[in-house]
């Protein structure tokens, strides 16, 4: 082989290992650190152009420097990189070419050197800056960064409106409010005036609370007074401990003289001592209709019941304490009763009688069960005298009236439409009969008088009448039968929803 082609066979291999190599050499080392060619410096050149150093300096940025130890140093303002290798397309062996600066890249934080960077405001001085800090921490601390301030977001009890709605409930009128308000039953008003003061005054208009039903409730002081003064027109207490006094507060003594709206009360069976009983009736006095069915009462009782002029029905079955003195006021002012039920209150001889002769002409309904030997048939005589216009008449119980008794009634009461003569056993069976001649009655109740055989004979021989029918007595009585959520006829329970 010619020795010329010898040489160039091994320039050629010594050309491909220094190319080897300075490729290796550009892998391993930084691009600022190796060489370039014309057309890779032109290719950086026309990226970077005169304000590169304005912008940079602008975002907070500084440069590299082949002499700094860190990936950013502030401290370097000019850096010439130098590029070693031949170049085949020129002919010197060596050039070196002045750039721009470079900008360099934010350094990586590790864990360690977090906790040294703070976060500085106008008002913080240099003090705070860690003095072991690098310069590049130094240049990140001393650069007016904001005081950064968290908050956490928790949900609001009440969803706001947003921007975009409207309320259109505020549009409605106050009567159409109130009309809606009426359909919701008492405890959901109650949670209902804690909306908006505009509600607040809505729910305590009276016409939200005229009948209320707080039967088998716990009433402590003050809450009665409470509701009375809510303007209340049937109130049921029925079952229910109330305990006394009914106002409290600076202000009781002004309440307690302030008239209330009540006309339909039941006390009936509630726990209560007559001196609260007497407080109730002390601030109602337009009352209507009453029950006092198995209640202690006293004189104090019946003279503040007596206030009500309007009385017209008056229920005081099985009451305890009641007398000739506590009739005396009822049956003086009260003259527009129509139904009065005084049964089982274990009244004394000269009660009755007084009761006899005084009680109202208009008088419709009348109970005076149980009174044993206590009324005879003189006092049944005055009785129909005085009260012709009985429609209802229950004499129950009473073993000393005899036959002579129902001859006064055949003879003076020719409205009478139902009487109950139960166990009074001196009327003669045989009698019984003579009612026929009373065109209105309707009905008659003899339990504990006739046998089956008897009583078979009896119906037999009043077919228009029924008898044996109704056991017991509904007069003044509030509520009848399976009927508990109203008295006399006005619902007073809420349905719930």
């Amino acid at each position: 082989m010619p020795k010329k082609r010898v040489q160039r066979i091994a320039s050629n291999n010594d050309q491909k290992e220094n190319k080897v190599s300075m490729s290796r050499k550009r892998k391993a080392s930084s691009p600022l650190e190796s060489g370039y060619d014309h057309r890779q410096t032109k290719t950086i050149l026309g990226h970077i152009g005169h304000h590169s150093k304005e912008i940079l300096h602008d975002m907070g940025l500084d440069y590299l420097s082949h002499t700094s130890t860190d990936s950013c140093s502030s401290n370097s303002e000019n850096f010439t990189p130098a590029f070693h290798g031949k170049d085949e397309n020129s002919q010197s062996s060596s050039a070196s070419f002045h750039l721009p600066p470079v900008p360099g890249a934010p350094r990586i934080l590790l864990d360690s050197h977090r906790d040294n960077v703070t976060s500085c405001s106008d008002d913080s001085s240099e003090s705070s800056i860690d003095p072991n800090a690098t310069p590049c921490l130094k240049s990140i601390q001393n650069l007016p960064y904001p005081t950064l301030q968290l908050s956490i977001k928790r949900p609001s009890k009440r969803q706001k409106t947003g921007a975009g709605a409207f309320d259109y409930f505020s549009l409605l009128s106050d009567e159409i409010i109130l009309a809606i308000f009426s359909w919701l039953p008492k405890f959901v008003l109650s949670k209902c005036a804690r909306v908006c003061k505009k509600w607040s005054r809505l729910v305590m208009d009276e016409s939200l609370w005229r009948r209320i039903d707080l039967s088998s409730k716990t009433l402590h002081p003050g809450m009665l007074g409470h509701v009375i003064n809510r303007g209340v027109w049937a109130l049921r207490l029925a079952k229910s401990e109330i305990e006394g006094p009914l106002f409290i507060g600076p202000t009781s003594p002004i309440k307690s003289t302030r008239l209330s709206k009540v006309q339909y009360l039941d006390l009936s069976m509630s726990g209560t001592s007559p001196s609260v009983i007497e407080e109730i009736f002390t601030v109602c006095r337009d009352l209507k209709k009453v029950s006092l069915e198995n209640l202690e009462i006293n004189d104090a009782v019946c003279s503040q019941l007596g206030e009500n002029k309007d009385l017209s029905v008056l229920n005081m079955a099985m009451c305890e304490g009641l007398t000739a003195n506590g009739l005396m006021p009822i049956l003086s002012n009260c003259r527009k009763l129509e139904s009065l039920h005084i049964g089982w209150t274990s009244l004394h001889r000269h009660s009755i009688v007084y009761l006899c002769l005084c009680l109202p002409s208009g008088l419709k309904k009348l109970n005076l069960s149980g009174c044993r030997d206590n009324i005879t048939d003189e006092e049944v005589l005055q009785l129909c005298k005085t009260c012709p216009n009985l429609e209802e008449l229950d004499l129950s119980d009473s073993t000393s009236i005899t036959s002579l008794s129902l001859s006064y009634i055949i003879l003076n009461l020719n409205n009478l439409k139902h009487l109950a003569i139960s166990r009074c056993y001196h009327i003669l069976p045989g009698c019984i009969t003579d009612l026929n001649d009373l065109p209105s009655l309707i009905a008659v109740e003899v339990f504990g008088i006739l046998r089956e055989g008897p009583l078979t004979l009896l119906k037999t021989n009043m077919p228009r009448i029924e008898v044996n029918q109704f056991p017991f007595s509904n007069i003044a009585r509030p509520t009848t039968g399976i009927h508990r959520t109203s008295i006399w006829g006005i619902r007073v329970r809420d349905t719930a929803i």
